[in-house]
C-alpha cells in the first residue's frame, strides 16, 4: 500500500462526525428560530385580538348610546333623563354616563385618581376643565344588553355631552352646535349635535377609546322649524280649499295649555312671488276658517330650513326617511278597510314611519294613522280617515281630496314637487306644489305633540368618528 494513501486516509478520520455535529447545530438553530417565530406570531396575534376586542367593545358602546338616544315608543330602553326629544336641547355643561361594570366592579369615570383605570381624563382635553360630579347626571345610566340573560360588550363607560365650539376646538366659547342637514352651525338651526365617547378595557389590559359626533336624522333637522300647518314648498304653488263650514286649517297649537296661545301659521308658501297671485288666498275661503296665533300671519310667505329648499336636498330627506321607515310600499296602492297598507302595530302609543313610493289612494278607511306618512306620488285623501303626526307629499307634490267625511289631520303637512309629475324626471328647482280639497273633512290642525312624536322617529345619524389614542396603565 502506498504510504501517501495511508496518510490521507488517516487525516480524514472524524470528518463525518464534524459534519453531523454541524448539521445538528444548523437544525437546532432553525428549530429554535421557528419556535421563537411561532411564539412571536402567537403574541402578536394575541395582542391584536385583545386590541381589536377592545376596539369593537368600545364601538358597541357608541352604538348602544346612539340607539338609546332615539326616543321612539318602539325603543325598549331609551335614555329619558339626559337628552330631551321633540326639539328640546341638552343643556351645555350636562354630562351623562352609561356604565357597564363587570360583576362586583365599580366603574366611576368621575373619580380622577391616577390609580383608577376608568378615569375620564379625556373630558378635560375637550372642555379645558376636568369633569366634576356636580355636572354629571346621577345616577349613572346602566348599560342594557340587547338580549336578555346574555352579557353585552365589555366596554366600561360611554359619555354623552352636547357639542360646543369649545369642545370641538372651533373657538373658546361654549355655544352649542346644531346640524341643519348639511352644515354645522351655532345659530340654533336644525338638530343639536352631541358627542358620544366610549372607553373599553379588556381583561387582558387593552384599552381603546372611540368617539362619535351625532345629530338627530335630517327629518328632525327640518321639523323644529316647520313654519305652518300646511306648507306649500316651491314655485307657483296652488291651493283650493273646501269652502265648507267645518273645514279648517288651524295653526293654533291644539296642545297648548288652556288659556294660552301659541302655534304657527295656517298656510305658508316659500316663494314670496306667490303673494301677488290669487292661487292661495283666493282658494282659502272663508278666511275665518284659516287661523293662527294673533302674532303670526295666517296665510303668507314663510322661510324653511335649507334642507327643504331644493329638489336635491328634499330627495335626500326622502332617502333618509325611507331608510328609517317601518314599512315601505311601492305604489300605486289603496288604503281601505279591506286593504291595509299601514304597518302592523301602528297606534297612538306606537307611531311609525310609513313610506309609499308612488301614488297612495285612501278610500273607505275609517281609521286613524299615527306617525309620519311620506308619499312620493299623488296623495288622494278620503277624509273619512284621520292622521296624527306629519304628512309629507314630496315628489309629484300633489294632494287631492274630493270626498266627504269628518276626519282630520292633527300635526303638519308639507307638499313639495321635486320631479316632473308626467315624466318623473328630477327638477332643477322646485315645481308647483298643489293642495286641492273640494270635499268635506275637518282639515289640518297644528299639534306640537304629534310633530314632536313624529320627529322622535328619526334616529341619530353619525356625523364623524375618531379614535382617541390610549396608553396602557
Amino acid at each position: 500500500m502506498n504510504t501517501n494513501t495511508k496518510r490521507r486516509s488517516g487525516s480524514e478520520r472524524g470528518a463525518a462526525l464534524v459534519i453531523a455535529i454541524f448539521s445538528l447545530m444548523l437544525i437546532s438553530i432553525v428549530a429554535t428560530s421557528l419556535i421563537l417565530t411561532a411564539g412571536t406570531q402567537s403574541a402578536i396575534k394575541s395582542n391584536y385580538k385583545s386590541a381589536m376586542h377592545a376596539f369593537y367593545d368600545a364601538k358597541a358602546g357608541l352604538e348602544e348610546a346612539r340607539g338609546r338616544l332615539w326616543p321612539s315608543p318602539s325603543n325598549p330602553n331609551p335614555i329619558s333623563n339626559c337628552v330631551f326629544p321633540g326639539g328640546g336641547s341638552m343643556p351645555v355643561g350636562r354630562v351623562c354616563y352609561i356604565t357597564n361594570p363587570s360583576p362586583g366592579e365599580n366603574v366611576d369615570p368621575t373619580n380622577l385618581d391616577p390609580a383608577n383605570p376608568y378615569a375620564d381624563f379625556e373630558y378635560k382635553d375637550e372642555w379645558q376643565n376636568a369633569v366634576t360630579a356636580d355636572a354629571v347626571q346621577k345616577p349613572f345610566i346602566a348599560s342594557v344588553s340587547p338580549l336578555a340573560n346574555i352579557a353585552g360588550p365589555l366596554y366600561k363607560w360611554v359619555r354623552i355631552t352636547p357639542r360646543t365650539n369649545r369642545s370641538a376646538k372651533f373657538s373658546n366659547d361654549n355655544t352649542a352646535l346644531f346640524f341643519d342637514g348639511k352644515n354645522t352651525n351655532s345659530t340654533g338651526v336644525g338638530a343639536q349635535v352631541l358627542t358620544i365617547t366610549s372607553l373599553a378595557v379588556t381583561p387582558y389590559g387593552s384599552r381603546r377609546m372611540v368617539q362619535y359626533t351625532v345629530a338627530a336624522g335630517s327629518l328632525a333637522s327640518a321639523m323644529p322649524t316647520f313654519p305652518s300647518a300646511l306648507t306649500l314648498d316651491g314655485n307657483g304653488v296652488t291651493f283650493t280649499g273646501s269652502g265648507q263650514s267645518g273645514f279648517y286649517i288651524n295653526g293654533n297649537d291644539m296642545d297648548a295649555p288652556s288659556g294660552t296661545q301659541s302655534g304657527i301659521g295656517a298656510i305658508g308658501f316659500t316663494n314670496s312671488n306667490d303673494s301677488s297671485s290669487s292661487n292661495v288666498s283666493a282658494g282659502a275661503v272663508p278666511a275665518s276658517n284659516y287661523l293662527s296665533p294673533s302674532s303670526v300671519t295666517a296665510i303668507g310667505p314663510v322661510s324653511v330650513p335649507t334642507l327643504l329648499q331644493a329638489p336635491s336636498s328634499l330627495e335626500a330627506l326622502v332617502q333618509n326617511i325611507t331608510q328609517n321607515a317601518d314599512k315601505v310600499v311601492n305604489g300605486p296602492v289603496t288604503q281601505s278597510d279591506a286593504n291595509n297598507v299601514m304597518p302592523a302595530g301602528m297606534s297612538a302609543t306606537n307611531p311609525m314611519i310609513t313610506v309609499v313610493n308612488g301614488d297612495l289612494t285612501i278610500n273607505g278607511w275609517h281609521n286613524t294613522g299615527y306617525g309620519l306618512l311620506l308619499v312620493t306620488g299623488t296623495l288622494t285623501y278620503d277624509p273619512d280617515a284621520s292622521w296624527d303626526g306629519i304628512v309629507l307629499v314630496i315628489g309629484k307634490g300633489q294632494f287631492v281630496s274630493t270626498q266627504s267625511g269628518t276626519g282630520q289631520i292633527n300635526g303638519v303637512m308639507l307638499i313639495a314637487q321635486t320631479h316632473d309629475p308626467l315624466t318623473g324626471k328630477p327638477l332643477s328647482s322646485l315645481g308647483p306644489a298643489s293642495f286641492k280639497q273640494t270635499g268635506g273633512g275637518n282639515g289640518i290642525h297644528y299639534s306640537s305633540k304629534w310633530v314632536a312624536a313624529s320627529q322622535a322617529l328619526a334616529s341619530y345619524q353619525v356625523l364623524s368618528f375618531r379614535e382617541i389614542a390610549q396608553t396602557t396603565p
